[in-house]
């Protein structure tokens, strides 16, 4: 966890808003994963959307991570960084033919979502190895945003086109390495989760070819004090289960994308004014939806502090950003005494943040910052 006085600092001498990483406590997380699935065979996936600053990729690359894609650009990236290919996952959403057909030219996995694309690529690239993404119809509830495996996604084939699949493999002697299902985004491990591994061994049997299951990511944190996190060892005992009620062990993958980097990111922000209105007070902040998207696309909720005050007595607000737009990062919040000019912290930060940043209002992109023990680097 960086100290208050060093997001300050940090505040002071770059400007604000600002997005801070935290470096060692990424490698925490990276090492707790990998301790929790140690007696599985599992590559470890990071899932690049979640966060793509190259500190944070060489980071998790140098724990020995392997990463995931969804698009040809975060592909190049990876490259650019120096990221074998055989390192890579890709697992498009609705890509073009062109693109698709860029990617069966390297040597990174893919993931195949539908089986419109199965049966072009079968008439294309027969002898490419595949992973198929398919749908189990499982609903994980909660926000509709960040469900990805219920029956009407756009996500996956559905395993009720069974015979189909099948049928494509077959009429094309496709060689199928990989299977993989993905329930969506902060996903505990629950009844559903392990509905959604069951089918993945199930289904397993009708492949005689394969190298490995992928049971996606979505782990989930402690975004609100009273969140758990996911149970991972709990997780991992029951895929070491079901691998041994199989016979035959098989690598596991996981996808794992804000698990990894959410808590390690610290979304700093400057207080316009305070503005008083019959029975709501609002902190007006320096930053908006174009800069932090979550609270206000997911509902999602995210701790908010007042690091100039932190011993001043806590009132209610909500606080708001500086768009011609709805833009509330906090609805009724007890913080710390608020004035203007403080500096506020937006935490569990690290993911889907910056990605999902924009220059809506003509607003420059925030700055990003590592902190890395004592060294704070500007990317």
């Amino acid at each position: 966890m960086i100290k208050r006085e060093i997001l300050l600092e940090i505040a002071r001498h770059y400007g604000t808003p600002v997005y801070v990483y935290d470096l060692e406590q990424i490698r925490a997380k990276f090492r707790k994963l990998h301790d929790a699935f140690s007696s599985i065979d599992t590559d470890i996936h990071f899932a690049v959307k979640a966060n793509h600053n190259p500190f944070i990729i060489k980071t998790i690359d140098e724990e020995g991570g392997k990463f995931d894609t969804v698009s040809l650009e975060e592909v190049k990236h990876l490259s650019e960084l120096g990221i074998d290919e055989k390192n890579i996952l890709y697992t498009p959403s609705c890509p073009s033919k062109d693109e698709l057909k860029k990617a069966l030219d390297t040597d990174i996995a893919i993931h195949i979502g539908a089986l419109e694309l199965l049966e072009w690529i079968g008439q294309t690239a027969p002898e490419r190895p595949l992973g198929l993404r398919l749908n189990p119809g499982l609903d994980i509830g909660g926000n509709k945003k960040i469900a990805t495996a219920h029956q009407g996604s756009k996500f996956g084939i559905p395993w009720t086109l069974k015979n189909r699949i099948l049928k494509t493999v077959d009429k094309y002697r496709l060689r199928i390495t990989g299977l993989h299902t993905h329930l969506g985004s902060d996903v505990s491990y629950d009844e559903v989760m392990r509905q959604s591994i069951d089918f993945l061994f199930e289904a397993r049997s009708y492949f005689p070819r394969l190298e490995y299951l992928d049971i996606g990511g979505g782990f989930k944190i402690k975004y609100h004090p009273d969140d758990k996190e996911t149970d991972l060892k709990a997780l991992a005992g029951y895929i070491r289960g079901r691998t041994k009620k199989s016979g035959e062990a098989i690598k596991i993958k996981i996808e794992p994308g804000k698990f990894l980097v959410a808590e390690a990111g610290y979304f700093l922000m400057q207080v316009n004014f305070v503005k008083k209105i019959p029975g709501k007070t609002f902190a007006c902040v320096n930053t908006g939806f174009n800069h932090f998207i979550r609270p206000m696309y997911y509902g999602a909720y995210h701790p908010v502090e007042n690091l100039s005050q932190p011993g001043e007595p806590e009132s209610v607000y909500d606080v708001v950003g500086n768009l011609c737009e709805e833009d509330t990062f906090a609805y009724d919040r007890k913080i710390a005494r608020i004035r203007e000019n403080d500096i506020l912290v937006l935490k569990n930060a690290g993911a889907y943040g910056y990605v999902m940043a924009s220059h809506y209002n003509l607003r420059p992109l925030p700055k990003e910052i590592v902190v890395d023990g004592h060294r704070i680097i500007e990317t």
